[in-house]
């Protein structure tokens, strides 16, 4: 008999741990379907196996060129025009907010990792504090359009809350930001490091 989770936990945290192991971000999963591989993975006849074949399956979907223009089609419709919007509005357009934006677009449509990094030397806390108002500027900009649920954080010392590792590598995290977004439902976070 193929091994099985007894819970829900469980299932959650072993296929967690599986797209972690293939470099796929399970928010690419759409929630039901998501709900739908951890029924698999606690049936005792599927288990684990038939669950990492479900998450194999939706990983192939998500790469192919075709869901790629469907992707790239479903920001082209924003109902709302987020992109075209604040390239022109008067206090946005010279915004880290039109970066910011912009890359997690593309990252979408690429179907690539949902843990952004923004580029560039460590931002003023100041700066960053001025973005974050901006940043909560843009989401009415966004009402019923593709992008939503804008949320910030403030900055938070990495290294000291035991969270400085870059996953496996060995560059270490110090003061880092966040801005949130979800994109056609999928959950983007953009960190920013923080000068100390």
């Amino acid at each position: 008999m193929p091994k099985y989770a007894e819970t829900d936990e469980d299932a959650h945290q072993s296929l967690l741990e599986y797209c972690e192991s293939i470099g796929f971000d399970p928010e690419w999963i759409a929630p039901d379907a998501w709900a739908t591989t951890i029924r698999i993975a606690r049936t005792k006849d599927k288990g684990y196996v038939e669950a990492y074949k479900s998450i194999d399956t939706d990983r192939t979907e998500m790469i192919k060129s075709g869901a790629r223009e469907a992707r790239k089609k479903k920001l082209d419709g924003d109902a709302a025009n987020l992109l075209g919007k604040i390239t022109t509005h008067y206090l946005l357009k010279d915004s880290l907010v039109v970066t910011v934006l912009k890359q997690c677009a593309a990252t979408y449509v690429g179907g690539e990792r949902v843990n952004l990094g923004l580029g560039g030397s460590p931002m003023d806390p100041d700066a960053y504090e001025e973005l974050r108002v901006e940043w909560s500027q843009a989401a009415p900009l966004a009402t019923g359009g593709v992008f939503t649920d804008f949320h910030s954080f403030p900055p938070q010392d990495k290294a000291a809350a035991g969270k400085g590792n870059v996953g496996g590598t060995l560059a270490q995290r110090k003061v880092q930001g966040n801005l949130l977004v979800k994109v056609a439902g999928v959950r983007f976070n953009m960190h920013i490091d923080i000068a100390s």
